[in-house]
């Protein structure tokens, strides 16, 4: 189970740094504390008996080892977000919020930091954060957020799969037609289709508009060449939306 949900992770912040423009994107997964003993942030620690762990880092830094790889729920930005289940979106005074290095943000020019919490009903699942080069729109933040939810719904069902017991687990257990693990499977699209979704209803929207000031490209919140960009890797086709003559 830990490896697929490593995995899913791991395909969130990858899928995330060219749409959003991101320098660095990061996840991480509640699980129970282990590391209490080194952990640089346990004197900000509530509760040890749980953490925020970093399974996945997509962008100018893939480690997950560093001095960032537990988060203590309810410290600092990224534990507060775990903590109120609230998004959190930065994009002023980026070196004075102590998100990040200033030499850093400088460096990579970053201009903004968002921070999603990853929960299924009422259980906390983890965090998802990325620094993007670009001030992030709302429309774009809201993206996102759409993308969390779904790895949050696709991380619960891998947990749930993962219960049944074995032999059962990958028996042909069956929902109507439909195996147990099949509807796993089909919960765990990737986050490209969200992606793909998303560009499509604006598009439909704008009647098949990219650019200009009622263009997709201004609702997302992205440059006209980056969703051109987006829509030819995903086959989204922009005639497909244009209205009836």
């Amino acid at each position: 189970m830990a490896d697929r949900r490593g995995e899913l992770a791991r395909s969130l912040a990858m899928d995330l740094l060219e749409p959003c423009d991101a320098v660095l994107a990061r996840v991480w997964l509640v699980a129970p504390g282990d590391l209490c003993a080194t952990c640089p942030m346990r004197p900000e620690c509530p509760d040890p008996s749980r953490c925020l762990h970093l399974v996945a880092s997509a962008g100018v830094n893939t480690r997950v080892d560093g001095p960032f790889r537990r988060f203590p729920i309810g410290a600092r930005r990224v534990g507060q977000v775990a903590s109120t289940r609230q998004r959190f979106l930065a994009t002023d005074d980026l070196p004075a919020s102590g998100l990040a290095e200033p030499a850093w943000l400088e460096a990579h020019g970053v201009r903004s930091f968002a921070a999603l919490p990853l929960a299924h009903g009422d259980e906390l699942l983890g965090v998802l954060a990325l620094f993007s080069r670009r001030t992030m729109s709302e429309a774009e933040a809201q993206t996102v957020e759409v993308a969390a939810r779904h790895a949050s719904h696709a991380l619960a069902a891998i947990r749930t799969s993962s219960d049944i017991p074995t032999p059962t687990k990958r028996s042909r257990r069956r929902t109507g037609d439909v195996a147990q693990d099949d509807v796993a499977s089909a919960d765990l699209r990737t986050l490209a289709e969200i992606e793909r979704a998303a560009i499509e209803r604006v598009l439909a929207h704008t009647g098949g508009r990219v650019s200009g000031p009622r263009g997709a490209a201004r609702i997302l919140g992205i440059k006209p060449t980056t969703l051109a960009s987006r829509m030819l890797k995903l086959g989204v086709r922009r005639k497909a939306h244009l209205p009836p003559r």
